[in-house]
Order: structure tokens, then sequence, then C-alpha cells
């Protein structure tokens, strides 16, 4: 910070002014010598007793200096003059604690990445199978997953003690490598494939009852189950033997929050770990493309603009209209997830068809909250193949 001496302003009152920029911290004992003297004519610390000294004589100057006047008013307007100037430092002061608590953010956060990536590149390589793709003709495959809610550990009874659904990190795991043997045995013809991951990787803690789901703190779930995705990813490229391009939008549940509170800021989310992680870890895979993070995406698959949300708004006409507006983008389907169950609707026309949009089911299905508020599904994915007539042959995966 530079201090210069303004226009009509008295030498006094200037040295008070670059002395209360020393005290609010803005400036240090040689940017104040140099801006009282012009030069740096002692050590620092000299220069810091002379500050020290200079900032109590012009107090008691100051104080001095007031209690001589006899006109009141004019009393009255010197300490007003002082009020708006220590309010003024006031507001110095608090824009420069919020900048270096801001700074203090940032570096952690640089920290946190480069501590994330340190541990990506002592990881053993994926393997790779490399496969030689031909161009592209006009079948483009499209896998929906939703609501993993990675973390969560729970067994859901039914009537008699049966179990209606169980589920943990491991029983995620065997669904999605499941998933992989039954799209690779429906032997479909297809070009490439786009996987959309629609929100709720992670249980998180939104409410008391995460808590009672989860059994490892959520950032370990984050790396474990960003490992896995990776090596999942790899493998369904290596089985299909097609281009993969990956889709991911954050849910609530990815939101980074303290208990209880609201979300205040929705770039705070989980699924972006995920992202940057799979783009380092994945690197070397030319085959697997890895979009990056976004609350909502709009992708063009064959002739259909295709809209991605994880959907907590439970009017989706309403949500598709309000993003085609911002993007300026007809969007022609909307694909969501979050209330755990398939579900389609036609919700207007377009130049190519029906507006539809598409509830996907979810990797982890029916959970206590969902029974209690009587809503249950089986846990499941969604497949479609888009073709030049726009979406074709479609089908739900039930995982469990």
């Amino acid at each position: 910070m530079i201090v210069n001496r303004k226009e009509h302003e008295s030498y006094l009152f200037f040295v008070k002014r670059v002395t209360d920029a020393l005290l609010d911290g803005l400036i240090n004992y040689q940017q104040w010598g140099r801006a009282i003297v012009g030069e740096d004519l002692y050590s620092e610390e000299s220069t810091r007793r002379i500050a020290k000294f200079f900032s109590q004589f012009i107090q008691n100057l100051q104080n001095d200096e007031i209690e001589q006047i006899d006109d009141k008013d004019k009393v009255v307007e010197i300490k007003k003059a002082i009020e708006d100037l220590k309010a003024e430092r006031i507001k110095i002061q608090t824009a420069n604690l919020e900048y270096n608590a801001n700074a203090r953010a940032e570096a952690r956060g640089e920290l946190f990445q480069e501590r994330i990536a340190e541990a990506i590149s002592r990881l053993e390589p994926v393997k790779v199978k490399h496969i030689e793709v031909s161009p592209y003709s006009d079948q483009i495959g499209l896998l929906c997953l939703s609501d993993f809610h990675a973390g969560s550990t729970y067994e859901v009874k039914g009537l008699y003690g049966e179990i209606v659904n169980k589920y943990d990190f491991e029983i995620m795991k065997n669904r999605l490598w499941r998933l992989i043997g039954m799209i690779e045995s429906d032997d479909m013809v297809i070009d490439k494939l786009v996987v959309a991951n629609l929100g709720d990787f992670f249980e998180n803690v939104l409410r008391l009852s995460s808590l009672t789901k989860l059994r490892e703190p959520v950032v370990d779930t984050v790396i474990k189950f960003s490992e896995f995705m990776a090596q999942w990813f790899v493998e369904l490229q290596n089985r299909l033997e097609v281009p993969i391009e990956i889709v991911t939008v954050g849910g609530n549940h990815d939101i980074n929050r303290i208990l209880g509170q609201q979300p205040q800021l929705e770039e705070e989310n989980l699924c972006k770990i995920v992202v940057e992680f799979l783009k380092l870890r994945l690197a070397q895979c030319p085959n697997i493309q890895i979009d990056d993070y976004t609350d909502v995406a709009i992708k063009t698959i064959g002739p259909v603009n295709v809209m991605f949300i994880h959907g907590e708004d439970k009017d989706l006409t309403t949500t598709i209209e309000y993003f085609s507006n911002l993007y300026n983008v007809d969007a022609d389907e909307i694909y969501a997830g979050h209330l755990h169950r398939p579900e389609s609707k036609g919700i207007g026309i377009t130049d190519i068809g029906n507006r539809v949009f598409y509830r996907v089911g979810s990797i982890c299905g029916i959970d206590p909250f969902a029974k209690r508020i009587r809503q249950a599904s089986r846990p499941s994915a969604y497949f479609a193949i888009y073709g030049e007539d726009g979406h074709g042959w479609s089908r739900d995966y039930i995982l469990g």
C-alpha cells in the first residue's frame, strides 16, 4: 500500500493518517518512516519505537486541542470527524481481516489439491486396454447413474423382518460391477457412450439421520469412491470397446455443509473433487473424456439436446424452461435423479418430437428416509440409445 499526502492536507493530519494505517497493519514500519520523512533514516527497531512515540504524541495532541476549543459547535464537528475516521478505520480493518481469511482459505484449498495430486501420483497406473476405435456412426449410448450415497450403511427390513434392501460401500461396488456385465450382455451396437452422473455421489451430513448411516469420515469416502470409479470407468471402456464421455452434475447431498445448515454455496460441492481426481487418474486413458464439473449440463446427443441435473425441483417443467432460457438452448429432454425412483413424463413438444423428462432410479435403492416418506423403488440405472431419429431403445437395469 502506497501512502501519499493528499492535496490541501495538513502535514500533521497526514502523519496521523499514515500512523493509523500502520496501526491497522496496512503498511510496515519502514513504509511508515519513508512516508513521514521521505527516506529510511533508522533501523526497523528504531523506527518502530519512533512510530509508537508518534502515535501517543498525536493522540495526546488531538485530545488537548479539542479541550482548548471554546466553540462548542466546532468541538462537536471535530468529534464527529474523529468518529467518522474511526468508522472508516474499522471498515479497513474488517476488509483486511476478510482478505486475510480468504487468502488462508485459498491456501488451504491449494494445499489440499496438492496433497490429492501427490496421492494420485503414488498410485499404481490404471490398466488400460488400447483399442482401435472406428469413426462414429449415428449410434450413441447414454448411461445415467444417480444417487450412489457412498458412505451409507443401513438395512431396511420388511413386515416380517426380511431384508428389503441392504447397502454399504461393498454392495455399491458389486452393483456397479454387475451393471457392466448386464450392459455387455445386451450386446448393443454403439459407437460412443455418454455416462451421466446425476449427483448425490455421497451420503454426506445433510440431516441427523445421515450420521447413523456413516461409518467413516466423508473425506475418506470421497477419495475411496473416486479411486473405485476410476477403475470402474476403465473397465467399462475396456469391455464395451467404445470411447466414453463422462458428465457429472452435483447433488444436494454432495454440498459441503455443517449439520443442519442450509447450503450457502452450491459451488462447494464434493463432486468437484471426484471430477478432478478422475482427470488426473485417467490422464493416460485416451478413450475416456472427463467433462468439467457443473451444476447443470446440456449435451447434444445425436439430434437431441439433453439436459442433466440432479433435480431437487418438484416441477421440472419450470427447471427446463429456466435453463433453456439461461443458456439460450432448446432442451428436448431432461434427466434427473434425486427421488430414487424411475419416472418419465411428457411436458410439451419440440421440433424433433416430444419434450420429455426422465427421473432416473438410484444406485442405493430404498433407504430409511425413503421408507419414512413412503417412497420405494429397487436400485437401478438407465440406458438409452440415440440414433439419427433421436431417442430409441432404452431400459432400466435393475441392480438388486
